[in-house]
């Protein structure tokens, strides 16, 4: 009789998640959106593009898997998942030749928590500066970079015998850009929760990403004009100089920017756990302020957990999906233990249509 009614608890418990999340989607996919959908209008877009080749393979659906190094960015809550400490090394040939680099770090400290860190790099090819009198070139370059550096920390807050936890991440970052001698700073915060239902292998993940204030560009090259005291026009008939006028700069005013925030709400589902064979389904719905929202899709298989077969599919939900250039992501990993250190290869592919592909490589080390 106990087991009975355990039972229909798990279904009833089950079947109430499954009907949020699905009615989460359905409102995502219905909501109207044709008015606007807020493109362009927020700065700081390397923040968008996501670390790791295992997440990338999987088409972005992670906030709900959440269990390596990379969930600094992802959902920080997933810190609390790792046992040992972490290291990981992505390295991305991004669209239009730029590169995107990004380390993280994060360890377990008993009865504290798990603390972690990260940095994030992007740079594109030194460009020639023209001119409208010199189109084709000047004969001198600038360079342009992005950076952040975060701090992260995450905490189970509670776990119980049936399966059930409850875990809690937060993630702060300073942000820095880089365009020639102009440069705008700001700091940012993500937010997630991650919860173990006890109900078989599901899991949810809800993460807020990069809230913070505006930022706006500044620097020497937005300074322009300058004026001298006194008048020279009509000078003979001017005993003296005008010093109403006294010397002036002027300086460009850029206009602010908010940062590209995110909610995303994520599930992960073992579909087949037999021992030497791992089947993972995860599921993340995104809501960003600067786009129409994103479904993304991705399956996990590994073999003895020593080797991975990934694939997942980004699908753009609004008006503007069918001229969306991201798709089809796949990609493979690999394990390799050696004593009580392991190394993880992970590398993914994504097609990114007229824009061609992107090419992602991951290094990871649990020691």
């Amino acid at each position: 009789m106990h087991n009975t009614i355990f039972t229909n608890q798990a279904m009833w418990r089950f079947s109430s998640i499954i009907s949020i999340l699905l009615v989460t989607v359905i409102f995502l996919w219905a909501a109207p959106s044709d008015a606007t959908t807020n493109v362009g209008t927020a700065g700081a877009q390397f923040l968008k593009i996501g670390p790791g080749a295992r997440v990338d393979s999987l088409g972005g659906a992670f906030g709900g898997l959440a269990n390596d190094a990379t969930s600094i960015y992802w959902n920080p809550a997933g810190l609390s998942q790792l046992k040992q400490t972490s290291f990981s090394d992505t390295h991305t040939i991004w669209l239009a030749d730029t590169r995107y680099n990004y380390l993280a770090f994060a360890t377990p400290v008993e009865k504290v928590g798990t603390l972690g860190a990260s940095v994030t790099f992007l740079n594109v090819p030194d460009t020639e500066i023209t001119t409208l009198a010199k189109p084709d070139g000047t004969g001198l370059w600038y360079s342009a970079w992005d950076a952040a550096v975060s701090v992260a920390y995450s905490r189970q807050l509670y776990e119980k015998e049936s399966g059930v936890n409850l875990s809690f991440g937060v993630n702060a970052k300073y942000i820095h850009q880089q365009i020639h001698r102009e440069s705008a700073t700001g700091v940012a915060l993500d937010v997630g929760t991650l919860y173990h239902t006890g109900w078989r292998s599901l899991r949810i993940g809800m993460c807020f990403s990069n809230f913070g204030p505006e930022m706006r560009f500044s620097g020497p090259d937005l300074a322009t004009g300058a004026e001298e005291a006194g008048d020279s026009r009509n000078a003979e008939y001017r005993p003296y100089p005008d010093t109403t006028n006294p010397t002036r700069k002027a300086e460009l005013e850029t206009v602010e920017f908010p940062l590209p925030s995110n909610f995303r709400l994520g599930i992960a589902y073992d579909l087949l756990d037999s021992g030497d064979n791992l089947l993972t389904m995860a599921l993340d719905a995104n809501h960003p302020n600067d786009n129409s929202e994103r479904l993304n899709i991705g399956l996990e298989y590994w073999y003895r957990k020593m080797a991975a077969i990934r694939g997942g599919y980004k699908f753009r939900l609004g008006p503007d999906r069918s001229n969306d250039e991201e798709g089809l992501t796949l990609g493979l990993g690999i394990h390799m233990n050696f004593a009580a250190t392991m190394l993880s290869l992970d590398y993914a592919f994504a097609d990114f249509g007229t824009l061609q592909r992107a090419h992602r490589v991951s290094l990871g080390l649990k020691f």
